[in-house]
């Protein structure tokens, strides 16, 4: 009996260390900074455009999360991209929004900044959140595109609003888009790839499952055998939580 409580306890202090390293370690390998440079061919039209995409900043109350966000946008800037996308969740609730004003404030890139709404950006207040991106020069394309020219090149940017909280209109966010135009479309939830409209996009482009926020192999294993991620749920997200897919 001895011998079986003892085993039962090293094994759930192995366990509480396990944990105790994963946090630790999973907290200071999030606070990273790491940029990924993908070259992708759309077609002729839309070839030479530098794009940079970050999603689900997530500032919290009093600013929290800021000083990460400052330094992946100064990550970015330095790359000189033509236009930065951003795709949703700027806060995590309503008590961030007022740390916005200085989140956005000089962002810039030559070909303009563009961003839909998120999840969160909706249970937050979506016109709060609407209103300080346009005060700060950000293009809010809520169901509506714009067109970029570079040179001879011309590249369409699609925006949907959240599948899940918003009120996503796709024939609004594609009119007057044409058939062959080169087409990135932004949508917060990965699951615009299991929707018909697909098929009109070049590229999509989404966030919200946080690059798989908690992968341990244990998290593989759930993910494969029950279809189960510690991540925010989407259909799509739960089988490819980061990355490209072709």
């Amino acid at each position: 009996m001895r011998s079986r409580r003892f085993i039962f306890r090293r094994g759930f202090l192995l366990l509480l260390l396990l944990t105790a390293v994963s946090v630790v370690t999973g907290t200071w390998w999030g606070e990273r900074i790491e940029i990924t440079h993908l070259r992708l061919p759309l077609n002729e039209a839309g070839d030479n455009f530098r794009l940079a995409v970050l999603s689900d900043i997530h500032i919290g109350s009093g600013g929290k999360g800021m000083e990460r966000w400052r330094r992946a946008l100064d990550s970015v800037e330095k790359e000189r991209p033509d236009a930065i996308l951003l795709v949703g969740d700027y806060v995590t609730s309503h008590a961030g929004i007022p740390a916005l004003q200085n989140a956005f404030r000089n962002i810039h890139a030559p070909l303009g900044v563009y961003a839909v709404l998120g999840n969160h950006d909706h249970w937050a207040g979506s016109k709060a959140i609407t209103g300080i991106l346009e005060q700060q020069g950000i293009h809010v394309l809520t169901n509506r595109a714009v067109r970029l020219r570079k040179g001879n090149g011309e590249l369409w940017i699609v925006g949907i609003d959240d599948l899940w909280t918003g009120k996503p209109n796709w024939q609004e966010a594609f009119r007057g888009v044409p058939r062959n135009a080169a087409i990135v479309l932004l949508s917060h939830n990965p699951d615009a790839a299991i929707t018909p409209y697909r098929e009109r996009a070049d590229l999509i482009l989404s966030g919200h499952t946080h690059g798989g926020q908690m992968w341990l192999p244990l998290a593989r294993v759930l993910a494969r055998v029950f279809d189960f991620a510690l991540i925010p749920h989407s259909e799509y997200g739960s089988r490819y939580p980061h990355g490209l897919r072709r």
